[in-house]
């Protein structure tokens, strides 16, 4: 053989080779992304195992009622707002003086440990049982303590009433105690999903890790 010939077989072994080499290599990295995926992807949970971890979804997903209320901003707030996001509504206000900073602080935490992909369409609120005191200046104050990307709704009392209703979340006035009386409220966490649908509620006291297990695998439900 002359050693044209031979540099040219040995080239084109070598060629063959690194094809080899490429497509091993390349089929590794498939099975390792896909291995991967199937890991982190969060899993489907059954209605039990998502009841296990303190989250009740409704049977049949609700339409929300109609009504014109402002967030913290003084914008208009109406069924629409809650399209094209994840939301999660806790019915509170500024005043109460334990529950609602506890699950405030809970839902700072929850929000904190989400991926920024996930953060990005999640939004949390906080809707006042008690709009005759929270302006939306007043909100606005008090959840940039919290934390700044949170919302809060005010408005017409009978308009906030009925989207708590909506959502299974009760409350009253407490009788008595004259400027600072105080709202008995439900500490559930109502979920609505991107096409503006209630579709159940974290039941209170949350737990950060169970919350976060359910509310990823309902999003992948939905």
């Amino acid at each position: 053989m002359t050693d044209e010939k031979q540099q040219n077989a040995t080239a084109k072994r070598d060629r063959g080779i690194r094809l080899t080499v490429l497509a091993i290599f390349s089929v590794a990295i498939i099975l390792v992304g896909g291995f991967f995926y199937a890991f982190t992807r969060a899993r489907v949970m059954t209605t039990e195992e998502l009841k296990s971890q303190g989250a009740y979804l409704y049977e049949n997903p609700r339409l929300l009622p109609n009504f014109t209320l402002s967030d913290d901003r003084g914008e208009q707030v109406t069924p629409t707002t809650f399209q094209g996001q994840w939301s999660l509504v806790f019915f509170g206000f500024t005043y109460c003086p334990d529950i609602c900073p506890t699950t405030l602080a809970q839902l700072k935490s929850f929000y904190q440990e989400l991926d920024p992909e996930v953060q990005a369409d999640t939004q949390i609120w906080l809707a006042s049982v008690d709009p005759a005191r929270d302006t939306p200046e007043q909100l606005h104050s008090y959840l940039d303590f919290f934390h700044p990307a949170f919302r809060g709704i005010t408005g017409d009392f009978l308009e906030i009433h009925r989207f708590a209703t909506s959502m299974n979340i009760p409350f009253t006035k407490v009788p008595g105690g004259g400027s600072n009386y105080q709202v008995e409220h439900s500490a559930n966490v109502a979920l609505v999903n991107p096409k503006g649908h209630s579709v159940g509620f974290f039941r209170a006291p949350l737990e950060i890790s169970k919350m976060k297990r359910a509310y990823l695998s309902i999003r992948e439900y939905y």
